[in-house]
This record gives structure tokens, C-alpha cells and sequence, in this order.
């Protein structure tokens, strides 16, 4: 495993982890205080969530297009 794939997964865990706990703070706010936190954190988690899709989105892209690129350039070795 090289460095570059062992900071995509901290990536991918810390995105994660960002997402459910600010989803899980502010329902469990919402539920007792009238007040706007839990509609931020609620706008947190979404966003989270967006941004999660998108990059996994590219990250898999990119994984297609060397795996393409791979077959289509065979190593020498």
C-alpha cells in the first residue's frame, strides 16, 4: 500500500465519520432546542454527503481510465 492510497482511505474515513456525526448532533439537537443548529448540521451532513459522492465519483473515474490505460500499455516486465 503506498502513501497515496493510505491518505485516500484517511480521506474517505474522516468524509465518513464528518457526515454521520454532524447528522446524528443535529437530529438528536433538533429534537430538543427550537433553534437553527440542527438545520446547519442537517446542511453539514448534506454537504458532506455531496462532496463525498463527488470525489469518490472522480476517484473511481480516474481508477477506470489507469486500469484502461494498463491494458491498453502492457509493462514490459
Amino acid at each position: 500500500m503506498t502513501v497515496h492510497d493510505l491518505m485516500r482511505e484517511l480521506a474517505e474515513k474522516a468524509g465518513h465519520a464528518t457526515t454521520v456525526t454532524a447528522g446524528a448532533i443535529g437530529s438528536i439537537y433538533s429534537l430538543f432546542i427550537q433553534n437553527p443548529v440542527g438545520f446547519i448540521c442537517a446542511l453539514v451532513a448534506v454537504a458532506s454527503f455531496a462532496m463525498n459522492w463527488y470525489y469518490n465519483h472522480k476517484r473511481l473515474q480516474l481508477m477506470k481510465a489507469q486500469q484502461e490505460q494498463k491494458q491498453a500499455w502492457p509493462s514490459e516486465n
